[in-house]
């Protein structure tokens, strides 16, 4: 299995979990970052899997490449904050606090979307946008 993996702007291919775990790391090495794996050099084109983060808050975002179908992770649905992210583009988006799930489980869910070939992570609650 193949896939691109695109880390803060830079993209590179990923071919092993073991390709996709030193990517993750390095992720993690980051104060902030906006992750994709995807198995389509356009995201849009599906199925893709975005990670936001900025420090400890992280959300995912599910893209399914069909009928524009497209999902984002929930956390704590009593949460009110907000938090900002910066995308690699430089720009700056502020999501929801009740979307973010704990960055170990958006990482597993990297790996769980790798090795099913693109399928959407069961362990991840999942809301439609």
């Amino acid at each position: 299995m193949t896939m691109e993996l695109n880390l803060h702007g830079e993209a590179r291919v990923v071919d092993t979990v073991a390709a996709l775990e030193q990517a993750l790391l390095e992720a993690r090495a980051l104060a902030q970052c906006e992750l994709w794996l995807t198995m389509a050099t356009d995201a849009e084109q599906g199925p893709a899997l975005c990670m936001l983060r900025n420090g400890g808050n992280a959300w995912l975002m599910y893209l399914s490449g069909q009928d524009d179908l497209s999902f984002h992770s929930l956390g704590d649905e009593e949460e009110t904050g907000e938090c900002s992210y910066l995308l690699a583009n430089g720009q700056v988006d502020v999501y929801p606090e009740a979307w973010c799930v704990d960055v170990e489980q958006c990482q597993r869910a990297f790996v769980a979307f790798f090795k099913t070939g693109g399928a959407r992570p069961d362990a991840i609650a999942w809301e439609a946008d």
